[in-house]
């Protein structure tokens, strides 16, 4: 778990924290920013994929 995490972290879509308390706990949270990023492009890959599909299931049902 720990390599994920810091893929993640070195990658910036999460970031690390320590809290005062006790400095062997590590809070990981998401970063809004490379995740609206993120979103958008598959929002991107789904619109591809629907189009493409759509057009491949028209190219069947035609029986071309």
């Amino acid at each position: 778990m720990s390599r994920h995490l810091k893929v993640l972290r070195e990658s910036g879509l999460v970031e690390e924290s320590h809290p005062e308390f006790d400095a062997r706990v590590r809070i990981y949270a998401l970063k809004t920013g490379p995740m609206t990023e993120l979103k958008r492009w598959l929002e991107e890959a789904e619109r591809l994929w629907t189009e493409q599909l759509a057009a491949f299931k028209a190219h069947v049902e035609r029986g071309e």
